[in-house]
């Protein structure tokens, strides 16, 4: 449009002066044009670079909310365990109640025999008859 209205306005006489002009404005449009070019590829790259950045945090966030799925599940499972076991402890998980109750078994049985050795050890010394009464061996009290 403005070479065709600079066409117009010029006279035979003033075809060179017209000429140029056509070609500064041919030359200042293309130029802006190389501009424009350049910063559309520009933001082609980087418009690219952000939607593999996008696709990759969406994968992301993808992964991390199952991973929470299942780490609520996980806890829904564990609780519900927790819930209907016999364990009265304060944890989830009670790993030690097993082998707490064997020891526990273990320790009650070691008392009983202790008690029955101590009782037996108290029966056999009853049964002695006691070192200072020398009265059955001949001896005479002196009162």
């Amino acid at each position: 449009m403005i070479a065709e209205d600079n066409d117009e306005s010029c006279s035979s006489s003033e075809v060179s002066s017209c000429a140029s002009l056509n070609e500064q404005n041919y030359s200042e449009l293309l130029e802006v044009f190389q501009e424009t070019h350049d910063e559309a590829n520009r933001l082609v790259l980087s418009n690219n670079q952000l939607k593999e950045l996008n696709s990759w945090l969406e994968k992301r966030v993808k992964s991390l909310e199952d991973e929470i799925e299942k780490s609520k599940n996980d806890f829904k499972n564990l609780e519900t365990h927790f819930k209907n076991s016999s364990c009265k402890c304060d944890t989830l998980i009670c790993e030690n109640c097993e082998n707490l109750e064997k020891k526990v078994h273990y320790l009650v049985d070691t008392v009983d025999k202790l008690s029955k050795g101590k009782s037996s050890f108290e029966n056999v010394l009853a049964s002695k008859s006691c070192v200072f009464g020398k009265a059955s061996l001949g001896f005479n009290p002196q009162n």
